[in-house]
């Protein structure tokens, strides 16, 4: 007798009796048959069983300056797939010379796909960006989304004599680390 385990963000629970099962799996957006492990014993005494299942499909976020695709690309600029309240799940991945960030194994579906959530950890420290989680939706098995790191803008930064209201000094510098 088949037991459909209804999934909600990532948990489901049913009764299930002492026995073997093999596991068949219906994910929309993900690979169904890399469902991990696909035989399972249930046994007594235990009541939490884990699987996986791969998704096949890549997004690329292409950072440069202006948010075109033939901008100056922003490279060393970090993001982290991330669910929908910004938890941060896996790797961070960094852009390249060519400012492409690659997202590979996410889910995609060519009609009720899920979403992609994922947020901008820094950049290349010359440039400003969003932090939000922002995210996606592949329609296809592989996206790309352009994303806009505007350079810094320039700040005029003032030195007074802390005992002389107003007197500008001459010379010297400021380092800022952040």
């Amino acid at each position: 007798m088949a037991k459909i385990i209804n999934i909600n963000n990532g948990q489901g629970s049913e009764s299930l009796i002492n026995g073997s099962y093999t596991v068949e799996a219906n994910v929309t957006g993900y690979e169904n048959s890399t469902i991990n492990p696909n035989t399972i014993s249930i046994v007594e005494g235990s009541n939490t069983y884990q699987f996986t299942i791969s998704a096949t499909g890549t997004l690329t976020l292409h950072v440069t300056e202006d948010g075109t695709s033939a901008g100056t690309p922003i490279v060393g600029a970090t993001f982290v797939r991330t669910d929908s309240t910004g938890t941060e799940y896996g790797s961070s991945i960094t852009t390249d010379t060519n400012g492409d960030a690659i997202f590979n194994n996410v889910p995609f579906d060519a009609t009720n796909a899920p979403i992609v959530y994922y947020k901008q950890t820094s950049s290349d420290g010359d440039h400003e960006f969003v932090s939000t989680v922002q995210q996606a939706t592949l329609t296809e098995s592989t996206s790309t989304i352009e994303i806009q790191n505007a350079p810094g803008a320039t700040r005029t930064i003032t030195l007074t004599d802390a005992n002389y209201t107003n007197l500008p000094i001459e010379s010297g510098t400021l380092t800022l680390n952040n």
